[in-house]
Order: structure tokens, then sequence, then C-alpha cells
């Protein structure tokens, strides 16, 4: 698993992707940062995290779109198949890489809330507890995505449709939550409740759910349980 999360991490920085994805995204919580919390005065960055994750539907299937889709124009493909390492290692390692593509996202943002502590007034306080929060909602969510976009990297050969398949299935998850309060009754109750989306709410208020994090954690081990089964299921025929 070392050996792949090393190869794979390479692959990214050696390639303008990964540094295309981690500055523009950068500019844009710039453009969201001095629109938000400058302009307007507001200290509470949450909500420009909250703003931000409509946009990683795009951002992290272009991470993810390689990770399998890749090994066939390289000819690694066959190699990865027949090494005799379990499956869900190698589907773990690439994961994880991309991980770190997305730990750098989240690493540079936090230069706004730092700026912000010295625009805050002296009788305002600067609510830590509440950013801290929102960024731990915002990984959570950024692990969930990751893993659907590694999922839908493994079931094509063609790094567009890998990405392009990632956001829509992205986009239909965030649209359950909306689904889910039109129709109303148990089932949009049910809906909500398994809505990625709807989990968010509760850090961006501040509010450390564990019951969250725990769902966010399964929901991410589910499906690259399903990828390691899919990528399997390619070793067999």
């Amino acid at each position: 698993m070392e050996a792949v999360f090393k190869r794979e991490l390479q692959s990214y920085f050696k390639s303008p992707v990964a540094y295309f994805v981690i500055a523009f995204f950068g500019a844009l919580t710039g453009l969201y940062f001095w629109n938000i919390n400058l302009y307007n005065g507001s200290i509470e960055f949450t909500m420009t995290l909250a703003s931000l994750t409509t946009f990683l539907i795009f951002f992290i299937p272009v991470i993810t779109m390689k990770l399998f889709a890749d090994d066939k124009k390289n000819g690694t493909e066959v190699l990865l198949r027949t090494a005799p390492v379990p499956t869900w290692k190698i589907v773990l390692g690439k994961y994880l890489a991309s991980v770190v593509v997305f730990g750098c996202m989240c690493l540079e943002t936090m230069i706004c809330p730092i700026i912000m502590t010295f625009f805050v007034n002296d009788s305002g306080v600067f609510p830590l507890a509440m950013t801290v929060g929102g960024y731990a909602g915002f990984f959570m969510l950024g692990l969930a995505y990751l893993a659907v976009g590694t999922f839908a990297s493994s079931v094509t050969d063609s790094q567009p449709i890998a990405a392009v398949l990632g956001v829509i299935i992205l986009i239909a998850i965030t649209f359950v939550q909306t689904i889910g309060e039109t129709i109303k009754g148990w089932l949009g109750r049910v809906l909500i409740w398994i809505s990625l989306s709807s989990r968010y709410d509760d850090f961006a208020s501040g509010i450390f759910s564990v019951s969250s994090v725990f769902f966010y954690l399964t929901f991410t081990l589910l499906v690259l349980f399903f990828t390691s089964v899919n990528i399997e299921r390619k070793r067999w025929n």
C-alpha cells in the first residue's frame, strides 16, 4: 500500500493537474473570502466554507479521475491486477494520495481565518470553535466525495468520463436532501438523514456532531469497499 501511495502521490505532483486544482481552488476561496468576510464584515468563515462545498462537486472528480482510469494508458493496469497485493490496499493507497492533494487545498484556505483574526474588533471574539468545526465538516465531506470519485475512476478507462461520472454522482447525492425536503413524510426524512449535505449543516453551524462524523466515515469506507469489489471483479475477468 505504501508503494502505491508514494507512486500515486508523485504522479500527482509531476503533472500540472494538482497544481492547477490547488491554485484555482485557492483563488476561488480568496474571492469568496473577500466578498463574504472582508467586504461584508462577517467573522464567520464557516459561511465561506459552506459556499465552497458546492464547488467540491467539480474539483474532487478532477483530482480522482486519474486514479484507476490512468493505469491503462500507462500500461500499469495489468501489473496492479496481477500484483500479489490485496485489492483493498491498492484502492486505499490511491485514495490516500488523493486525500493528500485535498488536504493541501484545505491548508491553503487556512490563511483566511488567520487574516480575519486581525480584523476582529476589540469587543468581538473570533469564533474559533465554530471555525474548527466547519473545517472538520468540510474535510469529512471531502473524504466522502473523494471516495465517490475513486469509485467513478474504477468503472472506466477514460479520465474525462471518470470526471463526468463523478460529477453526475455527486450532483445526484447533493439533490437527495432537496428531494427529501420536497416530498416530506417518512421517506423525505430518510432521504434527508442519509444526505451528505444535510450532515454538513451541523458543522456549518458550529456543532461538532459525532454521529455525522461516524456517518461520513461509514459512507467513505462503504464506497471504497465497492471500489475494491469492482477492481477485484476486473482481476478475475
